[in-house]
């Protein structure tokens, strides 16, 4: 599977959980737009996109539902936003 088959996903997440961050071992970045942020990317294939997205019902989606999914309850609560780039180059953006 090349990197164009893979869906990148970025996590925005409030900075004050940044311990939590380091004590579960994620790399993240400090956000180059906002420093109260510190973004997590992630790759995921098609099945694992469609196992967190697509499963969930329309009216839960939304960032921390995402959040809670890819990470876990207790950081979910701090996402702020998630960003969602398809492998054909389309952007979907919850926040």
């Amino acid at each position: 599977m090349n990197k164009t088959d893979k869906y990148m996903v970025n996590i925005e997440i409030d900075i004050d959980c940044q311990e939590l961050l380091d004590a579960i071992g994620l790399d993240y970045e400090v956000s180059e737009d906002d420093d109260t942020q510190n973004i997590i990317g992630l790759s995921l294939t098609e099945e694992e996109f469609q196992d967190v997205f697509e499963t969930c019902q329309l009216t839960k989606a939304n960032e921390v539902e995402f959040g809670t999914r890819l990470l876990n309850p207790e950081l979910g609560e701090y996402c702020t936003k998630v960003t969602v780039l398809t492998p054909d180059n389309n952007v979907i953006i919850f926040k």
